[in-house]
């Protein structure tokens, strides 16, 4: 029997407007929570629990007081009956559950996933986001000793496979799912993550949403090639293209100068984006002239095996820098969107801070505007934060990596 369904939060989530936690819920019960009956049984009739898109308790008919809490907050503290209570809140919290029945204790539950199966919903498809996440599942799965299953976005299934072994994938919630956790770097959407993302690193998301002390960092897990090298001849993989254009450099003819400084030392310089040519917000971003075109649909294996072999990835805010990342490759990432501190410590990384930039981590910014250069839009200063980071700036951190490395970009290597 479906009961009417009454929602709660707790002190954290109040300090917001009722207009963004109902935007959130909607959000959540449309398009991302899958639905699924409650299942899990309690040992009296009537009553299930389960912790799947939050806490989900039915209470039947009945002279019933529900107390749910954790340690001394109190999240909901009232005598109902025939109605499921959900909470707001879908990140991870140890809630305490204590119910009376005519006033006599009757159940106490305290949320306990050790042995239980968990299910894990990475919600979004970009490729850094779930790359960043995706160690945080086996993290769980280790600390707690229990069962894990995933729904991934496709392009992601042969990762999990490869890589995360233990973590077994399922697109429904399985019927003996204790929990349920849905992943992504939430932004202004409080019922999903205590913080919001952008103002936090993105190897941090699930830190906040799984906010637990026996989550620890997870050692990064190194994605290996498949096959071996194809190509003998020293290169560099580059990808010039991001999720939207404004994420882009849009330095005139920057990255024609860098393609040129790369093939002067001996480098083959391929171009592994997915599109040649794109065109959103108003710009078109396209393959530098010089570089081998080396875009279409490859899958993101077949794109570990391109890295794998390449001396470094120059790249920006996206997700082909974190699948080099992943691979273990160095990376040039060249970005004014975000702020130094947003994505992976290690690359080499480059922007002009004497310009506007970083808006993408600014909470005072509206995350819908973030695209739209929300301070200069229409007039000459518009995305400076790309326009002005010079060609010399990304071939200096070029030559500092190579010396780093101590690289040697030469086509005699070749025959090494």
């Amino acid at each position: 029997m479906r009961y009417p369904e009454k929602y709660f939060c707790g002190p954290g989530l109040s300090r917001y407007p009722s207009n963004l936690l109902e935007r959130g819920l909607k959000l959540f019960n449309d398009k991302i929570a899958i639905k699924a009956p409650i299942t899990g049984e309690t040992g009296i009739d009537g009553v299930l629990l389960d912790f799947n898109c939050g806490l989900r308790l039915q209470i039947p008919e009945g002279n019933w007081h529900v107390r749910i809490g954790v340690d001394d907050v109190t999240f909901f503290d009232a005598d109902v009956e025939r109605v499921t209570l959900i909470s707001m809140e879908k990140f991870y919290i140890e809630w305490e559950i204590a119910l009376w029945l005519d006033g006599e204790p009757i159940f106490y539950h305290q949320f306990d996933p050790r042995g239980a199966r968990v299910h894990f919903v990475f919600a979004q498809p970009p490729i850094g986001d779930n790359i960043a996440m995706l160690p945080y599942a086996e993290e769980f799965r280790r600390a707690f000793d229990c069962e894990v299953t995933c729904k991934v976005p496709d392009a992601f299934t042969a990762i999990v496979e490869n890589y995360f072994p233990t973590l077994k994938l399922s697109k429904a919630l399985p019927d003996d799912a204790y929990a349920c956790y849905y992943l992504a770097g939430w932004m202004n959407l409080p019922i999903a993550t205590p913080a919001d993302m952008r103002s936090m690193t993105m190897e941090s998301f699930c830190r906040a949403i799984l906010n637990t002390p026996k989550i620890r960092q997870p050692s990064k897990v190194i994605y290996t090639p498949t096959e071996p090298r194809k190509i003998m001849e020293p290169y560099v993989c580059i990808g010039v293209q991001a999720s939207y254009n404004p994420k882009c450099w849009l330095s005139t003819g920057g990255w024609d100068c860098v393609v040129d400084h790369l093939k002067a030392m001996g480098y083959r310089v391929l171009c592994i984006d997915r599109d040649r040519r794109c065109s959103n917000y108003g710009m078109t971003v396209e393959m530098p002239a010089g570089a081998e075109d080396f875009s279409g649909s490859y899958d993101l294996i077949d794109r570990i095996n391109q890295l794998a072999y390449a001396d470094f990835f120059i790249g920006l805010s996206s997700g082909l820098s974190w699948l080099a990342w992943a691979v273990d490759v160095p990376v040039v990432m060249i970005s004014g969107i975000t702020e130094y501190w947003y994505e992976f410590a290690s690359a080499y990384r480059v922007s002009n801070q004497t310009v506007c930039h970083g808006c993408f981590n600014s909470l005072a910014v509206d995350c819908l505007k973030i695209y739209d250069c929300p301070k200069y839009h229409g007039t000459d200063r518009v995305y400076e934060c790309s326009k002005q980071i010079s060609a010399r700036q990304v071939i200096d951190a070029i030559d500092q990596l190579i010396a780093d490395r101590r690289l040697i970009p030469s086509r005699e290597r070749s025959c090494l």
